[in-house]
């Protein structure tokens, strides 16, 4: 069993810029989530410090995105140039994802095109969280 982080193992923030993977660079996992309630924010935020915690770099909005930043550009980074993307699936998140709104819309979008270049690709982990819809994950 994984004990929740405390505010002390909370990363600091490198200013929007990813760590370019090196050999021996640890993943670089990014998070895709919906902003659904503090609670679930935490949850994730809590997610992402035990990955943290683990040797992997957990790309979060939350630390990673500073105020007045390009989010859009964010996003698309965060997308394309981890090793792994997380997409958080709650009910919010696919109602987002399938209508196009907000950031989860928009990465969406970013999703697709990666699948659409490689249709086999492993790159993208849906996490299904709370979700009480017969659907469980969107269509990507």
């Amino acid at each position: 069993m994984v004990s929740a982080p405390t505010s002390n193992d909370q990363p600091r923030s490198n200013n929007g810029n990813f760590d370019v993977k090196s050999a021996t660079s640890p993943p670089t996992v990014f998070i895709s989530y919906s902003h659904d309630s503090p609670e679930h924010k935490q949850w994730v935020e809590d997610l992402a410090t035990r990955l943290r915690n683990a040797g992997v770099n957990a790309i979060l909005d939350r630390w990673n995105l500073e105020p007045g930043s390009d989010v859009a550009l964010f996003m698309e980074r965060g997308v394309r140039d981890s090793d792994r993307v997380l997409t958080i699936c709650t009910d919010t998140y696919i109602r987002k994802a399938e209508a196009g709104v907000g950031g989860v819309g928009y990465e969406r979008l970013i999703v697709t095109s990666e699948l659409i270049q490689d249709i086999g690709t492993t790159k993208f982990i849906p996490i299904v969280k709370d979700v009480i819809g017969t659907k469980k994950v969107p269509s990507f």
